[in-house]
């Protein structure tokens, strides 16, 4: 068996120690570790946005169903409200209808990121399966119940506009009429 050992890894290593004498299979190489660093640098600067989106209260994509489908948000509104031509109850109800969604967004999304924090350190203690499937479980439900909370807004915008906003808005945001569900 010993003397297999040595075999075997030569075996290994040869064409390891081809590829390092082949500049294009090493260019490959370098390519491939440069990519992995940027997917890596990426990565981490969603989390960091996703972070501060949690922070601020903001949907990070959370409602893009209800967008998609023409349930508008209150920040989109009012970032198109000259094209949509609000009126001032409308901006002020919208206005209103943010700032109440993101009193409800705020502490929730403080509460999964503590609860992401403990997470890690609960794997960092060694702690039991179930703990960790404890843990996970909170963190889903306080997901869950932020997406509501962003959802629910949605609904609630999409009672502000008229079927004419509703159309322009889904044109300007998606290129397409709205598809419209009970319309208000």
């Amino acid at each position: 068996m010993r003397k297999t050992l040595p075999v075997i890894a030569m075996l290994f290593a040869q064409p390891l120690l081809a590829q390092q004498h082949d500049p294009a299979q090493h260019a490959q190489h370098v390519q491939q570790a440069q990519a992995v660093s940027k997917n890596e640098a990426d990565h981490h600067a969603f989390l960091q946005l996703e972070r501060e989106a949690l922070e601020q209260g903001q949907g990070f994509g959370m409602a893009l169903a209800a967008d998609r489908s023409g349930y508008p948000g209150p920040k989109h509104i009012l970032e198109l409200r000259e094209q949509l031509r609000l009126t001032a109850e409308q901006g002020a109800a919208v206005t209103s209808l943010m700032a109440a969604m993101k009193e409800k967004a705020q502490p929730l999304g403080r509460q999964i990121l503590g609860a992401e924090k403990q997470l890690e350190e609960l794997f960092r203690a060694g702690r039991s399966e179930a703990e960790l499937r404890e843990e996970t479980y909170r963190i889903a439900t306080l997901r869950a119940q932020l997406r509501w909370v962003h959802l629910e807004t949605h609904l609630k915008a999409r009672k502000l506009l008229t079927p004419e906003q509703l159309a322009i808005y889904q044109q300007i945001r998606h290129g397409s009429e709205s598809h419209a569900h009970g319309a208000p």
